[in-house]
Protein backbone atom coordinates (compact mmCIF):
# COMPACT_ATOMS: atom_id res chain seq x y z
CA UNK A 1 0.00 0.00 0.00
CA UNK A 2 1.75 3.71 -0.79
CA UNK A 3 1.37 6.31 1.69
CA UNK A 4 -1.94 8.14 2.43
CA UNK A 5 -2.23 11.38 0.77
CA UNK A 6 -1.98 14.79 2.22
CA UNK A 7 -5.20 16.57 2.29
CA UNK A 8 -4.43 19.90 1.42
CA UNK A 9 -7.63 21.94 2.66
CA UNK A 10 -9.17 24.72 0.12
CA UNK A 11 -9.11 27.78 0.73
CA UNK A 12 -12.38 29.47 0.13
CA UNK A 13 -12.12 32.91 -2.21
CA UNK A 14 -13.73 36.25 -0.84
CA UNK A 15 -13.66 38.95 -2.79
CA UNK A 16 -14.69 42.14 -3.77
CA UNK A 17 -16.43 43.68 -6.66
CA UNK A 18 -14.80 46.82 -8.60
CA UNK A 19 -17.50 48.98 -7.19
CA UNK A 20 -16.33 47.42 -3.27
CA UNK A 21 -12.75 47.68 -4.39
CA UNK A 22 -12.68 51.36 -5.77
CA UNK A 23 -14.42 52.21 -2.51
CA UNK A 24 -11.53 50.48 -0.22
CA UNK A 25 -9.02 52.10 -2.82
CA UNK A 26 -10.85 55.37 -2.57
CA UNK A 27 -10.98 55.30 1.59
CA UNK A 28 -6.71 54.38 1.70
CA UNK A 29 -6.34 57.68 -0.22
CA UNK A 30 -8.55 59.64 1.55
CA UNK A 31 -7.34 58.80 4.54
CA UNK A 32 -3.55 59.95 3.65
CA UNK A 33 -4.84 63.06 2.33
CA UNK A 34 -6.98 64.06 5.09
CA UNK A 35 -4.30 63.18 7.65
CA UNK A 36 -1.58 64.57 5.89
CA UNK A 37 -4.10 67.74 5.57
CA UNK A 38 -4.66 67.52 8.77
CA UNK A 39 -1.03 67.73 9.67
CA UNK A 40 0.10 69.72 7.42
CA UNK A 41 -1.97 72.59 8.84
CA UNK A 42 -1.61 71.71 12.04
CA UNK A 43 2.15 72.07 11.62
CA UNK A 44 1.78 75.75 11.39
CA UNK A 45 0.19 76.20 15.10
CA UNK A 46 2.23 73.44 16.56
CA UNK A 47 6.25 73.55 16.39
CA UNK A 48 6.69 70.32 17.73
CA UNK A 49 7.23 68.45 13.90
CA UNK A 50 8.27 64.88 15.74
CA UNK A 51 4.73 64.55 17.86
CA UNK A 52 2.64 65.39 14.64
CA UNK A 53 4.25 62.93 12.77
CA UNK A 54 3.90 60.27 15.38
CA UNK A 55 -0.03 60.76 15.72
CA UNK A 56 -0.40 61.19 12.08
CA UNK A 57 1.82 57.79 11.77
CA UNK A 58 -0.74 55.79 14.78
CA UNK A 59 -3.72 57.70 13.13
CA UNK A 60 -3.29 56.07 9.61
CA UNK A 61 -3.20 52.98 11.49
CA UNK A 62 -6.11 53.58 13.05
CA UNK A 63 -7.88 54.78 10.18
CA UNK A 64 -7.04 51.33 7.90
CA UNK A 65 -7.50 49.24 11.12
CA UNK A 66 -11.08 50.71 10.91
CA UNK A 67 -11.39 50.62 7.45
CA UNK A 68 -10.85 46.80 8.09
CA UNK A 69 -13.10 46.52 10.59
CA UNK A 70 -16.08 48.01 8.71
CA UNK A 71 -15.34 45.57 5.43
CA UNK A 72 -15.11 42.61 7.71
CA UNK A 73 -18.80 43.78 9.83
CA UNK A 74 -20.27 44.50 6.17
CA UNK A 75 -18.97 41.47 4.23
CA UNK A 76 -19.42 38.91 7.20
CA UNK A 77 -15.69 38.04 6.88
CA UNK A 78 -13.90 35.86 9.59
CA UNK A 79 -10.35 37.18 9.78
CA UNK A 80 -9.45 33.64 7.82
CA UNK A 81 -11.21 34.96 5.37
CA UNK A 82 -8.60 38.36 5.54
CA UNK A 83 -5.52 36.07 5.41
CA UNK A 84 -5.13 35.41 8.58
CA UNK A 85 -4.78 31.87 8.16
CA UNK A 86 -2.14 29.60 10.30
CA UNK A 87 0.80 27.96 8.55
CA UNK A 88 4.21 26.84 9.96
CA UNK A 89 5.92 30.66 9.42
CA UNK A 90 9.84 28.46 10.71
CA UNK A 91 10.41 26.49 7.77
CA UNK A 92 9.47 29.85 5.97
CA UNK A 93 12.36 31.89 7.57
CA UNK A 94 14.82 30.59 5.18
CA UNK A 95 13.59 31.83 2.08
CA UNK A 96 12.31 34.77 4.09
CA UNK A 97 15.91 35.59 5.02
CA UNK A 98 17.12 35.43 1.24
CA UNK A 99 13.85 37.12 -0.01
CA UNK A 100 15.09 39.86 2.26
CA UNK A 101 18.68 39.87 1.01
CA UNK A 102 17.37 39.75 -2.65
CA UNK A 103 15.62 43.30 -1.64
CA UNK A 104 18.60 44.74 -0.17
CA UNK A 105 20.63 43.81 -3.22
CA UNK A 106 17.79 45.89 -5.22
CA UNK A 107 17.93 48.81 -2.99
CA UNK A 108 22.01 49.16 -2.66
CA UNK A 109 21.85 48.90 -6.87
CA UNK A 110 19.16 51.54 -7.03
CA UNK A 111 20.77 53.59 -4.74
CA UNK A 112 24.10 53.06 -7.21
CA UNK A 113 21.89 54.01 -10.31
CA UNK A 114 20.06 57.40 -8.77
CA UNK A 115 23.16 58.34 -7.90
CA UNK A 116 25.12 57.83 -10.67
CA UNK A 117 22.59 60.25 -12.19
CA UNK A 118 22.52 62.34 -9.72
CA UNK A 119 19.61 62.04 -7.86
CA UNK A 120 19.70 62.69 -4.54
CA UNK A 121 18.20 61.31 -1.58
CA UNK A 122 15.97 63.89 0.58
CA UNK A 123 18.17 64.83 3.60
CA UNK A 124 14.51 64.48 5.72
CA UNK A 125 12.05 62.00 5.46
CA UNK A 126 9.62 60.76 8.29
CA UNK A 127 12.37 58.34 10.09
CA UNK A 128 14.76 61.25 10.23
CA UNK A 129 12.09 63.33 11.82
CA UNK A 130 10.95 60.12 14.42
CA UNK A 131 14.05 59.39 15.10
CA UNK A 132 15.98 62.77 15.35
CA UNK A 133 16.36 62.65 18.98
CA UNK A 134 16.84 58.91 19.56
CA UNK A 135 15.47 57.96 23.65
CA UNK A 136 14.08 55.15 25.05
CA UNK A 137 10.74 56.07 24.49
CA UNK A 138 11.29 56.97 20.55
CA UNK A 139 12.94 53.78 19.92
CA UNK A 140 9.99 51.80 21.38
CA UNK A 141 7.15 53.99 19.11
CA UNK A 142 8.75 52.86 16.53
CA UNK A 143 9.07 49.43 16.55
CA UNK A 144 5.74 49.74 17.91
CA UNK A 145 4.38 51.66 14.76
CA UNK A 146 6.70 50.70 11.83
CA UNK A 147 7.73 46.80 13.03
CA UNK A 148 4.25 46.35 14.78
CA UNK A 149 1.42 47.87 14.01
CA UNK A 150 2.41 48.15 9.86
CA UNK A 151 3.20 45.06 9.38
CA UNK A 152 -0.33 43.65 10.69
CA UNK A 153 -2.67 45.98 9.15
CA UNK A 154 -1.14 46.95 5.84
CA UNK A 155 -0.80 43.00 5.10
CA UNK A 156 -4.14 42.64 5.94
CA UNK A 157 -5.11 45.48 3.60
CA UNK A 158 -2.87 45.31 0.66
CA UNK A 159 -2.18 41.79 0.33
CA UNK A 160 -5.27 40.08 2.15
CA UNK A 161 -8.04 42.29 0.95
CA UNK A 162 -6.61 44.62 -2.46
CA UNK A 163 -3.97 41.42 -3.70
CA UNK A 164 -6.23 39.13 -3.23
CA UNK A 165 -9.64 41.01 -5.16
CA UNK A 166 -7.14 41.74 -7.57
CA UNK A 167 -5.98 38.33 -8.13
CA UNK A 168 -9.37 37.25 -9.00
CA UNK A 169 -9.80 39.18 -12.00
CA UNK A 170 -6.09 38.95 -13.56
CA UNK A 171 -3.97 36.28 -12.01
CA UNK A 172 -1.68 36.73 -9.11
CA UNK A 173 1.42 38.30 -11.36
CA UNK A 174 -0.61 41.54 -12.46
CA UNK A 175 -2.59 41.72 -9.15
CA UNK A 176 0.98 41.40 -7.59
CA UNK A 177 2.36 44.66 -9.77
CA UNK A 178 -0.96 46.89 -9.50
CA UNK A 179 -1.16 46.32 -5.28
CA UNK A 180 2.64 47.09 -5.42
CA UNK A 181 2.69 50.11 -7.36
CA UNK A 182 -0.68 51.07 -5.43
CA UNK A 183 1.36 50.38 -2.25
CA UNK A 184 4.13 51.88 -2.89
CA UNK A 185 2.51 55.18 -4.73
CA UNK A 186 0.72 55.75 -1.22
CA UNK A 187 3.82 56.35 0.79
CA UNK A 188 4.16 59.55 -1.60
CA UNK A 189 7.69 59.68 -1.94
CA UNK A 190 8.99 59.51 -5.78
CA UNK A 191 12.76 58.60 -5.14
CA UNK A 192 11.96 55.80 -3.03
CA UNK A 193 9.47 54.53 -5.42
CA UNK A 194 11.40 51.43 -6.80
CA UNK A 195 12.31 50.11 -3.74
CA UNK A 196 9.03 49.88 -2.10
CA UNK A 197 7.55 48.47 -5.30
CA UNK A 198 10.02 45.54 -5.14
CA UNK A 199 9.13 45.23 -1.03
CA UNK A 200 5.62 45.43 -2.51
CA UNK A 201 6.04 42.50 -4.68
CA UNK A 202 7.81 39.88 -2.28
CA UNK A 203 4.97 40.50 0.07
CA UNK A 204 2.23 39.79 -2.66
CA UNK A 205 4.53 36.57 -3.62
CA UNK A 206 4.99 35.26 0.00
CA UNK A 207 1.10 36.01 0.59
CA UNK A 208 0.01 33.49 -2.68
CA UNK A 209 2.76 31.01 -2.20
CA UNK A 210 1.39 30.34 1.36
CA UNK A 211 -2.26 31.61 1.12
CA UNK A 212 -1.43 33.13 4.98
CA UNK A 213 -0.38 36.50 5.79
CA UNK A 214 2.04 35.36 8.64
CA UNK A 215 4.72 34.97 6.16
CA UNK A 216 4.45 38.48 4.73
CA UNK A 217 3.97 40.26 8.38
CA UNK A 218 7.55 38.91 9.09
CA UNK A 219 8.84 39.87 6.39
CA UNK A 220 7.61 43.35 6.58
CA UNK A 221 8.22 43.34 10.03
CA UNK A 222 11.43 42.37 9.53
CA UNK A 223 12.11 45.37 7.03
CA UNK A 224 10.93 47.67 8.69
CA UNK A 225 12.72 46.94 11.83
CA UNK A 226 15.98 46.80 10.72
CA UNK A 227 15.30 50.04 8.64
CA UNK A 228 14.11 51.61 12.10
CA UNK A 229 17.25 49.81 14.43
CA UNK A 230 19.51 51.51 11.40
CA UNK A 231 18.24 54.70 11.59
CA UNK A 232 18.66 54.87 14.99
CA UNK A 233 22.11 53.93 15.00
CA UNK A 234 22.74 56.86 12.79
CA UNK A 235 20.92 59.72 14.62
CA UNK A 236 21.70 58.74 17.93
Amino acid sequence: MGEPETVVPVVPVRRLGWRDLGIVILGIIVIYAVLGGLTFWLSARWKNEQALIYANGFATQASFLGLIWFLKRVRHWSWADLGWRRVAVKPLLGRIVGLYIFAWVINVAYAVVIYKYGVSLPKKDVYTVLLSHVSALTLLLNVLLAAVLAPMIEETLFRGIIFSSLTSYFGPVTAAVLSAALFSGLHLQLVGFIPRFVLGLILAYLYSQNRSLYPSMVFHSLNNLVATLMMAGMTG
